[in-house]
């Protein structure tokens, strides 16, 4: 079996970082999960409440103060 030529493997680097890079931003949506934004306690999924985090932003979490966003 040959290996792929260099210009192959570096455009597959190439993917595979930009694909690393852009699946934490398609991960975020507004389904109601953890550390999506909120109104009220009904916009989040069972067991998550809407909560005030400390950059003022109001998001789903545990309420039990374990949740981490990672805010951009």
């Amino acid at each position: 079996m040959a290996l792929p030529s260099t210009s192959n493997r570096k455009r597959g680097i190439r993917f595979l970082t930009v694909l690393a890079f852009c699946l934490p931003l398609l991960g975020c949506g507004d389904d109601g999960g953890e550390c999506d934004e909120c109104q009220s306690d009904s916009d989040c999924n069972a067991g998550l409440v809407c909560s005030t985090f400390d950059d003022d932003s109001r998001r789903c979490g545990s309420g039990t103060g374990a949740t981490q966003c990672r805010v951009r």
